[in-house]
């Protein structure tokens, strides 16, 4: 819902989704290379609880592109809520519609064959077809 200069989010499985939903929101605006956001989501999305996600994957990442501390004010902020109202927006203008989740857009296309073979294991098809000779491979 729309508050006077942000949002509110209700979030399937409660409040910390949200939560972990805007710090990975936060990530993509202030990490702008792929060879480190890919697997900075990835850390986030593996991690229990999103309080100490940040700097434990920033650090276990080596990323020095921004810092826990930048990417929690975000966060925890009506610039969190706004980038995730607009990643929300974004999701509900896919094309084909969103169907399932994960739901995964290689390049900003979807693309099913790679999406398929995504869901058993993400990591290879993203270093075999889109980060060839990156060291996070």
């Amino acid at each position: 819902t729309e508050t006077e200069s942000s949002w509110n989010f209700t979030c399937q499985h409660g409040p910390e989704e949200c939560v972990g939903n805007k710090v990975q929101a936060c990530v993509l605006n202030q990490v702008p290379e792929p060879e480190e956001y890919v697997p900075m989501i990835n850390c986030l999305m593996d991690s229990r609880g999103a309080e100490n996600a940040a700097a434990d994957c920033l650090a276990d990442l080596d990323i020095s592109t921004t810092t826990a501390e930048e990417v929690n004010e975000c966060a925890n902020s009506d610039e969190g809520s706004n980038l995730l109202h607009e990643y929300g927006i974004e999701t509900k203008n896919l094309d084909p519609k969103l169907y399932f989740v994960p739901w995964i857009l290689f390049n900003d296309v979807f693309d099913n064959d790679s999406w398929q073979a995504g869901l058993d294991d993400l990591r290879e098809v993203l270093c075999n077809k889109f980060l060839a000779g990156s060291s996070k491979c």
